[in-house]
């Protein structure tokens, strides 16, 4: 196999890791947002959590870091802040997992007008029907069609954390090539960290209609925070690394479009765990997603060929 090939391969397998892990996650996170933790405390724990653990395995590489690193890094790593507090969110407002999946996805379609702007890139015919079959998936698996109601609270700030991430996965892709991704992503995560610290704080204080935006609650039990860290270190410490590393060789449209596997993962794993319920809106919204998917994934491989 052609060296180059094998690369991508790789790039496209660890992509298919973290969206198969990242699926996992938010039944998960909604069991111990509310309960055990507050959305605002579960974003420091974790995102602390990754950050320390990256800089004990970046040691080595620290003497490489220059002023460019910073210049890309905390923009995006406040762009991450910001849509993983507004899904964190989403839950005290009775976000379900499957929702949250499909709707951070929309970030599918920020990419290629962030790509157009600021490199002047086209979208091809490929790259805007895997958009529009991302759109139809989200707007299915949601009820949007069936229930007339439009978006809540919940899904608009999930949309917004669809659009946050859209950003970060644009400037990365376009930016971050050149950089070692460890390095990257401990800066980004830092970022990430203080951001989650002072708007854990700011929601605290900040009041509306007599109560605090997200009223602090922490579990102070050992098992529940080593968890918390574990999950930390597993989702933005190496999913975030590996992600940035594939996107040397992944285009950041179909990075952004391929995302929406997750929400099939997700969709199975939370009717297992009964926070969710099979229907056929789920089935339709996940066969539009992989659609999306595999379409995406053609027109990258026609654009290198």
């Amino acid at each position: 196999m052609n060296p180059k090939n094998k690369t991508a391969l790789y790039a496209y397998l660890g992509i298919f890791f973290i969206v198969l892990f990242w699926g996992l996650m938010p039944p998960i996170k909604k069991a111990m947002i509310g309960d055990s933790f507050s959305a605002s405390i579960y974003m420091v724990i974790t995102t602390f959590s990754a950050s320390f653990a990256l800089l004990g395995l970046s040691a080595r590489s620290l003497k490489q870091l220059n002023g460019s690193y910073f210049k890309i890094a905390i923009p995006t790593g406040l762009c991450v802040g910001a849509g993983a507090l507004s899904q964190a969110l989403a839950y005290n407002f009775g976000s379900s997992p499957v929702n949250q999946a499909f709707l951070e996805n929309l970030s599918c379609v920020i990419v290629p007008v962030i790509l157009f702007f600021l490199i002047k890139k086209k979208p091809s015919l490929l790259t805007l029907t895997a958009c529009v079959l991302c759109l139809l998936s989200s707007a299915v698996l949601t009820g949007i069609f069936q229930n007339g109601t439009g978006f809540c609270t919940a899904d608009i700030l999930n949309v917004l954390a669809g659009v946050f991430y859209g950003i970060n996965i644009a400037l990365t892709g376009i930016y971050a090539k050149k950089f070692i991704a460890s390095l990257y992503v401990m800066i980004q995560l830092f970022t990430q960290s203080f951001f989650s610290l002072g708007m854990a704080v700011a929601f605290g204080v900040i009041r509306i209609g007599g109560a605090p935006i997200d009223a602090f609650v922490f579990t102070p039990n050992m098992w529940l925070i080593a968890a918390l860290a574990g999950i930390g270190i597993m989702t933005n410490a190496v999913c975030w690394t590996v992600r940035t590393a594939a996107m040397k060789h992944v285009s950041p449209t179909v990075v952004a479009v391929i995302m929406p596997l997750s929400a099939v993962v997700t969709s199975l794993f939370a009717v297992i765990m009964g926070q969710d319920t099979f229907s056929l809106s789920l089935l339709i919204g996940a066969v539009l997603g992989i659609a999306a998917s595999i379409v995406s994934g053609i027109g990258d491989v026609e654009k290198k060929s």
